[in-house]
């Protein structure tokens, strides 16, 4: 199956860091930036439309510049970790955003000096006008934000600091290995070990999850130091920022109001004896009384396809058509120009992502592969991002500029027209594992979400007077998988070392990264009901509000679609239309075993 599955082409949007059109685009992001510093620095006297006007085409066009570069490295980063050459490049190019960066603090001061002319100017003219939303963030932002000096120290000592922590775990888990087979000495890496939990075979699954914690524990000290260097910085920095705690700043960053999150958080909560009750009904198929985590992702059902690459661009691409025209171009697009990493080898980082190219007009792919449908969701989620990036690529460069809850609204949007559209056509006897993946897929985004919500709002509460040791960091680990999971899961067999596979907690600049993906998940389900009656005319309603993610906040933005997200009630009923498949899921287990 590995002759199938892709890779990046080498010479794909770019021949390398030397290619003239690379180089070209780094010396221009360096003009912009510096000529945007002077501007904001040797100004005075009172601010008009057309400077302003001037000071947001040269940001727009800085802001792709970065987004180009930034991207491309971390693409030619995360499939081989162990080159040189792209991990000096990053480096080069995160000391280049610190101008950027330097000059988006200095700007914040500019509009707040200026008071409410801003408003004035802001109303009165065309071009200013539709950025309404950005200057009203960026006004808010303004308020947590400490001097020009104090920002550009941070913004470095986060390159050299924080930063190269988040590069020690991604070096880390994408070359750590155990060995897997001692007559021939094969070795698996990590990621490796994480994609045999959706094996068919009980005892790969469980020997897979074992050599996975003894890698774990292999590496727990380095890990553990580089967790407390990435929380740490965050503490000291969102503190000095005047934000009561990080989760304030992410709250921020994602677009959202304390209430929806409360709101959001709560539902999550009531929600477990739903997916308890299903956790308990896999754990009956696979002769089990309560599941152990690794067989969280066991399949289960009478199907046991193994899907090629090429089946599953096919399938995808169908799928996507029937919804639209349009997302099915982008996908057969994607799948035939090469914007596919998917081949899971050594040195590749596990997990999945979609960086968009703006500059290049496309987007870059990388999951891992493995064959299962699970795998061909996946596929389909990041596609989900890469129509995202499509449906804005004439945007401004900083309408481009989402929160994480908006992010996952088209992947997971996608992912649930795969699932759905792939039981309307299956055979009786395939239903029961795919409404069991679909199921599988929403216990991680609402379950195990909720779970590293709980684990990191414990960690950045202890990081404040202290470093936490690895022993800590399990301890703390397991607690939350008990407050979730709870007695559906197998207290002898959980996951101390969940802390070190999610790269998520490595980001300091992304801290609480995670609870993003469940309020995609039940938004996303949202809009597929709204879909269904509304078939012919949704698709485009569903672009555009698409189009508003990057300007307008996540309330706002859900708002056009009739849902109050500040309410818990909007949330429960996602709950609700997951409750129901859990009860078909109970229906066809009980034919099934009897």
């Amino acid at each position: 199956m590995n002759n199938d599955i892709p890779k990046w082409k080498s010479e794909n949007p770019y021949k390398g860091f030397d290619d003239p059109a690379y180089i070209a685009l780094k010396n221009e992001l360096k003009e912009f930036t510096q000529k945007l510093n002077r501007t904001v620095s040797d100004h005075s006297g009172s601010l008009t439309a057309e400077k302003l006007a001037e000071i947001m085409q040269m940001y727009n066009a800085a802001f792709d510049r970065y987004e180009e570069l930034d991207s491309y490295i971390y693409c030619c980063h995360s499939v081989d970790t162990s080159d040189q050459k792209s991990l000096n490049e990053m480096n080069e190019v995160e000391g280049m955003s610190v101008p950027l960066q330097s000059f988006r603090v200095k700007f914040r001061d500019l509009l707040a000096s200026e008071g409410e002319k801003i408003t004035g100017l802001i109303k009165n003219d065309p071009y200013l006008s539709k950025f309404s939303f950005f200057f009203e963030e960026e006004l808010l932002l303004q308020k947590h934000q400490m001097s020009a000096g104090m920002e550009e120290l941070a913004a470095d000592l986060a390159r050299c600091g924080a930063e190269s922590w988040t590069r020690l775990h991604n070096n880390i888990t994408s070359t750590a290995s155990a060995l897997w087979d001692e007559k021939t000495g094969e070795m698996k890496t990590a990621t490796q070990l994480r994609a045999l939990a959706f094996s068919p075979d009980a005892e790969t699954r469980k020997r897979a999850w074992q050599l996975e914690n003894v890698i774990w524990k292999d590496n727990e000290v380095p890990l553990a130091f580089a967790l407390n260097g990435v929380k740490g910085f965050s503490t000291a920095v969102n503190s000095r920022r005047s934000f009561e705690s990080t989760l304030e700043r992410s709250t921020m960053q994602s677009r959202i109001s304390k209430e929806t999150l409360e709101a959001l958080i709560a539902s999550l909560t009531n929600s477990l004896p739903v997916f308890r009750r299903y956790m308990r009904l896999k754990a009956g198929l696979l002769g089990r009384k309560t599941l152990p985590f690794f067989d969280l992702f066991a399949p289960v059902g009478t199907s046991d396809k193994i899907w090629s690459f090429e089946e599953a661009s096919d399938f995808i691409v169908e799928k996507f058509t029937a919804f639209s025209g349009d997302l099915g171009l982008l996908a057969s697009r994607a799948f035939s120009e090469g914007w596919i990493d998917a081949l899971p080898r050594k040195n590749k980082i596990g997990g999945a992502y979609c960086a968009g190219l703006p500059l290049s007009g496309s987007s870059r792919i990388m999951s891992n592969f493995d064959g299962s449908f699970s795998g061909l969701t996946t596929v389909a989620h990041e596609l989900g991002h890469a129509y995202h990036n499509h449906v804005l690529k004439n945007e401004e460069g900083l309408h481009r500029d989402f929160p994480m809850t908006l992010a996952e609204t088209a992947s997971i949007f996608c992912e649930t027209i795969v699932f759905e559209e792939s039981l309307k056509t299956a055979p009786e006897g395939d239903k029961l594992g795919i409404i069991e993946t679909e199921l599988m897929e929403a216990n991680q985004v609402v379950v195990d979400i909720l779970s590293r919500f709980i684990f990191e709002k414990e960690v950045m509460e202890r990081r404040k007077t202290g470093e936490l040791s690895a022993s800590d960091f399990c301890s703390i680990m397991i607690d939350a998988q008990n407050q979730t999971y709870g007695d559906a899961m197998d207290p002898d067999y959980m996951h101390p070392y969940m802390w070190a596979v999610k790269g998520h907690y490595y980001r300091q600049d992304l801290a609480f990264y995670n609870f993003p993906y469940a309020f995609g998940k039940l938004f996303g389900m949202g809009l597929y009901s709204l879909y269904l009656n509304e078939v012919d005319s949704f698709p485009e309603k569903y672009r555009d509000l698409l189009l508003m993610t990057g300007k307008a906040s996540a309330e706002q933005v859900t708002l056009t679609a009739g849902f109050d997200i500040t309410s818990k009630d909007f949330w429960m009923q996602g709950i609700g239309l997951i409750e129901k498949k859990v009860d078909e899921f109970e229906e066809l287990c009980s034919r099934n075993m009897g």
